[in-house]
């Protein structure tokens, strides 16, 4: 079985990569979160870099959000080392 593609959706101003993610943005607007889609890029070395979904700036500081459908091992990897990075 083949890997389905992301279809790329509009919604508030942005262009989400997929269809998951407009969903997301949905959900955040439809509480009150505000939020910013992939506002910046990080180097975590080694020629890594790592792009995540979403900014939350008003949770607990500012917090990112990353949205999987089915995640692979590569996106783990990123996803931890961003995370024991302390951005």
């Amino acid at each position: 079985m083949g890997q389905i593609k992301a279809i790329p959706t509009e919604y508030n101003g942005y262009i989400f990569r997929s269809r998951l993610e407009a969903r997301w943005a949905v959900f955040f607007d439809a509480l009150g979160i505000r939020y910013e889609y992939e506002p910046e890029g990080f180097d975590l070395g080694d020629g890594v870099w790592y792009l995540p979904d979403f900014y939350l700036p008003e949770i607990n500081g500012g917090v990112y959000v990353e949205v999987k459908g089915d995640m692979k091992d590569e996106d783990r990897i990123k996803i931890e080392k961003f995370s024991d990075s302390g951005e």
